[in-house]
């Protein structure tokens, strides 16, 4: 029995000696002349991330096929109830106008009631370590919009990258611009059912090439890249004669921490600043840019996010005195996340404020419109209660006060239930 033993462990050890180094940092492997440096993670999901996902996506799910060829599983079903269907809004004018919120377009700004099935995913990702090739493709089978408008824009991602150093990532295909906290965090992530509302400023998926270049402790992350842009760099890819430019900064105070060994009360601060810019040499020539700041502090059971973000429009004209004046959009938000029950019950709470653009003239026509919402001051404050059924499912409460704070005015909270599945 002692020798069966014995020789069990021994074999285990020679298995153990086999597979990768357990101990964190760096190894060396060498291949002939070659000497490559590969971090070694702890986690078996971690190695299959790449530079710009992994600040955003917690551990994944387990493993259905193997790690190149993972299926990508989203289906979300929502219950809304609007608080108020008809209501009287006061306009720029201190006009008073009679409304039904039931007449409006059912985006998320407008009126939604029952069940909703807001989104179903489906795709396909995965890596080939050998190679340092990975790749992912997905599509959105009730496609919507950054407003929450249904659109026919049927594909979200199409892109393979290469990143066998680590420290070094570059992709090429259909994906997310390298801007802004809110839209790089995955849709199935997000703390609350809704992501930000200064997430429809940011431009949607574009087709392009981005590069990405970090420490090997990844610290500090640099990612950068050239994307296929449209006339007004919003919304859908249609002209090839606009290019995009995007640069984003992060860095990362835990993997610090990490990197010397020091643990904290599970401290991480992370802290990013991007850039993005787009212009149109026709006429009249116009110019897009945008500009934004993101911060994530996480401290034993709190966390706390925040983003501000503004967008300069240019559209060529020039004033009295030669000046040529940007319309400017600006959000911000901030989000605080109690762990109660970690990696069971989390409760957030949300304050954001959002204008698309600060001089646009309000609250004349007689209806009022989707465009004229989502371009309105407005200020969301927004409760939720999340649990989390298992690694692949989790149901949340999300109650939102939702105000209009100029042109036409009025309060008309939501409330929202919903159902998640995802592999």
């Amino acid at each position: 029995m002692q020798r069966t033993l014995l020789a069990a462990l021994l074999a285990l050890g020679i298995m153990l000696g086999l597979s990768a180094p357990a101990d964190a940092g760096l190894i060396e492997r060498l291949k002939l002349d070659d000497v490559t440096w590969l971090p070694v993670e702890d986690d078996t999901h971690a190695a299959t991330l790449t530079l710009d996902e992994r600040l955003q996506t917690p551990p994944a799910t387990p493993k259905l096929l193997d790690e190149r060829w993972e299926p990508i599983v989203l289906v979300r079903t929502l219950y809304v109830t609007t608080m108020q269907d008809s209501y009287t809004v006061t306009d720029a004018n201190g006009q008073t106008l009679a409304l039904d919120s039931r007449a409006m377009d059912p985006a998320k700004f407008g009126h939604r009631e029952g069940f909703v099935l807001e989104n179903v995913e489906l795709g396909m990702k995965g890596r080939f370590n050998d190679q340092g090739l990975y790749y992912k493709v997905k599509f959105e089978l009730i496609p919507r919009e950054k407003d929450g408008n249904r659109s026919s824009d049927y594909l979200k991602d199409a892109y393979f990258g290469w990143n066998t150093y680590r420290v070094f990532d570059v992709r090429a295909g259909r994906m997310k611009i390298p801007f802004s906290q809110a839209n790089l965090q995955p849709t199935e992530y997000s703390p609350l059912i809704y992501k930000p509302l200064l997430n429809v400023l940011t431009p949607k998926r574009q087709l392009g090439l981005m590069v990405g270049f970090a420490d090997p402790w990844e610290v500090a992350r640099l990612r950068g890249g050239v994307f296929n842009s449209v006339s007004l760099a919003v919304e859908q890819m249609k002209d090839s004669k606009q290019l995009m430019y995007v640069a984003r900064l992060d860095f990362s105070l835990g993997n610090l921490l990490k990197a010397t060994n020091t643990h904290f009360m599970d401290f991480e601060f992370d802290l990013g600043g991007n850039i993005a810019y787009t212009k149109e040499n026709f006429d009249p020539t116009t110019e897009h840019r945008w500009t934004g700041l993101d911060a994530s502090i996480h401290l034993w059971i709190f966390t706390l996010k925040g983003e501000l973000m503004f967008k300069d429009f240019y559209s060529g004209d020039v004033d009295e005195n030669g000046v040529q004046p940007a319309r400017r959009g600006i959000g911000w938000h901030a989000d605080l996340i109690v762990h109660a029950w970690p990696e069971v019950i989390d409760v957030t709470g949300r304050i954001e404020q959002m204008d698309g653009e600060d001089d646009f003239v309000r609250g004349e026509s007689a209806t009022l419109s989707i465009d004229e919402i989502s371009k309105q001051k407005q200020r969301w404050i927004t409760g939720g209660l999340t649990f989390h059924i298992s690694e692949m499912a989790r149901i949340d409460f999300n109650y939102i006060h939702r105000e209009e704070l100029e042109g036409y005015k009025f309060a008309n909270d939501a409330f929202l239930g919903m159902f998640q599945f995802n592999l």
